[in-house]
């Protein structure tokens, strides 16, 4: 907590960082204590930065430097694109992911299920600190039909509901994924499915999504009777 007027003026000032309080003090979060250190608006003791520093800070950081408004809560980072109101419902939650890490995707489902005007986005940290972004949506699949000629190579359990709704579904293996996916209307599968099975890690589906973004598909990955889109973002 910030109890110097002056000094919270100033921090809150330089991109709405931390939460203004009664009184002028000013309440910062690990994530903004440790940006506020490293721009040298005041300045942590050692043993502060070590029980400060997280993945999220990195993320943080990261949008705080690309000129964008970022809020801390419980359940993420709260990200405003550029020109929107604070005041209102943030443009999306940021979940940060390590790219080495072993897919979770529980904060991903429970965000998902909220279901607020938001995007929610996932901060994928390399090795040297960077951060990649990508947007998550559930999907669905509307019934369609199989073109006259054309039929489905695969019977697999995963995939069985969209098979049930009419889909051609063949071997994505030259895209290095599972399966593609026609509907009625696609000349070209708009689709690639991946099975996410136990052991994948964040990195894995970077590389799937490098893939679908160079050849124009969207890349859904199933899990457990869940469909998830991904898509690269530029914040």
């Amino acid at each position: 907590m910030i109890t110097d007027e002056r000094l919270s003026a100033q921090i809150y000032n330089k991109g709405k960082t931390g939460t203004p309080q009664e009184k002028g003090s000013l309440l910062l979060r690990p994530e903004e204590a440790l940006y506020c250190d490293y721009r040298k608006d005041l300045q942590l003791g050692n043993a502060e930065k070590e029980r400060y520093a997280k993945p999220s800070y990195l993320v943080y950081k990261d949008l705080k430097e690309r000129g964008l408004i970022v809020k801390v809560d419980n359940s993420g980072l709260r990200l405003y694109d550029r020109e929107t109101e604070t005041k209102g419902q943030a443009s999306a939650i940021v979940l940060p992911k390590i790219f080495d890490e072993k897919i979770n995707f529980e904060n991903i489902f429970e965000e998902l299920g909220k279901g607020l005007e938001r995007r929610v986005q996932i901060g994928i940290i390399d090795s040297d600190e960077d951060v990649v972004y990508y947007v998550i949506k559930n999907i669905e699949w509307p019934k369609t039909k199989l073109k006259k000629g054309q039929k489905s190579t695969v019977n697999d359990e995963e995939v069985k509901e969209l098979i049930n709704n009419g889909y051609q579904i063949n071997s994505g293996l030259k895209f290095g994924t599972h399966y593609r996916v026609y509907n009625y209307e696609s000349k070209h599968a708009p689709w690639l499915i991946h099975i996410v099975k136990e052991g994948i890690t964040w990195l894995d589906i970077a590389r799937m999504v490098r893939v679908g973004h160079g050849v124009n598909k969207t890349i859904v990955l199933a899990y457990n009777q869940k469909w998830l889109s991904i898509d690269w973002i530029r914040p």
